[in-house]
């Protein structure tokens, strides 16, 4: 969700234009008579809204830049020839690595095009040019903060990750268990519907289904107990029976994902309890610890977990 923007400025006082060698001095006769110079430039195909368009939207706006909310213009410089063809394109001042290589990459296609040559008293000749490509991050939904999970593509299917039933033995040593509550947004009004959270690694940037209330559970709060991959994980969606809410923290804070996002980290081989979320107003969803009383409620089922000995993962 972002808006990348695009400026052109031939710097005619820069331009490198080859001239003619060797030019023979006119005779005095010639003092009286009257010169014509004319001079002109590059004509991309379609003109100038063609070049803008050709640009940005090849245009992608780096994951590492949107993490970070990085945003700036690089200047990519680069010489039309005579033939019309694009040469020597390189990054003249830049703002970092991730968003240098991307405009660079995008330059690079200019390669492919054939121009119509500038000209210098209608001799095709060579013209330098520089164009400052310019990346900025737009707000997100509802206008907060932008970031890169904004540009996630959701599986058209995605299977949701398998409950961790009673009868099940240790813990896997690359994986932790999560366990907690969810408050849905019906009650019961939403029927036999299931409901679930799109969680997404901070490393792989896998999307991981969570189902937080089951199929045919028409209560209010429901448990849910899983294992994940250790690591950092980002709440990016909740769907409910009938649509679904960006989960983003409240404030247009710009920086790091944990500045949008709210994160929860799994440990391996630990018991991670991730509290109470409660998504039963729209657009604002809230994650709180409450222990005692879901261990009331679950002891009885999972008598071979060790509950007491759980971390504390609630997202934040």
């Amino acid at each position: 969700m972002f808006r990348i923007l695009f400026l052109l400025i031939c710097l005619l006082g820069n331009s490198s234009i080859s001239r003619a060698q060797n030019q023979t001095v006119p005779p005095d006769s010639s003092r009286n008579k009257s010169y014509r110079y004319e001079e002109t430039m590059p004509v991309f195909p379609g003109g100038p809204s063609a070049l803008l368009k050709f640009l940005s939207d090849s245009m992608r706006y780096p994951k590492s830049a949107l993490r970070d909310q990085v945003q700036g213009k690089v200047f990519i410089s680069f010489l039309v020839n005579p033939e019309g063809r694009t040469t020597d394109i390189k990054v003249k001042q830049g703002v970092r690595a991730d968003l240098d290589a991307e405009a660079l990459r995008v330059a690079q296609r200019l390669t492919r095009i054939q121009w119509q040559p500038g000209t210098q008293n209608r001799r095709p000749v060579t013209v330098s040019y520089t164009v400052p490509l310019t990346f900025s991050i737009n707000n997100g939904p509802g206008g907060l903060a932008a970031d890169s999970l904004d540009q996630l593509s959701i599986p058209t299917f995605l299977l949701p990750v398998a409950t961790w039933t009673a009868s099940r033995g240790p813990l896997p040593a690359d994986k932790g268990l999560i366990y907690g509550s969810c408050i849905q947004r019906l009650g019961f009004s939403s029927g036999g519907l299931p409901q679930h959270v799109l969680l997404v690694n901070l490393t792989t940037y896998k999307i991981l289904r969570l189902i937080v209330k089951p199929t045919m559970k028409s209560r209010k709060e429901n448990e849910f107990c899983v294992t994940l991959p250790a690591g950092s994980y980002a709440l990016y969606q909740y769907y409910y029976s009938y649509g679904n809410d960006e989960l983003r923290k409240p404030t247009n804070q710009a920086g790091p994902i944990a500045a949008t996002r709210y994160i929860l980290t799994v440990q391996a081989g630990q018991l991670n309890y991730v509290g109470t979320w409660d998504f039963s107003v729209p657009q604002q969803p809230s994650f709180r610890p409450d222990e005692t009383a879901l261990q009331e409620r679950i002891n009885p089922t999972y008598r071979k977990l060790g509950f007491a000995d759980a971390v504390l993962a609630v997202p934040k």
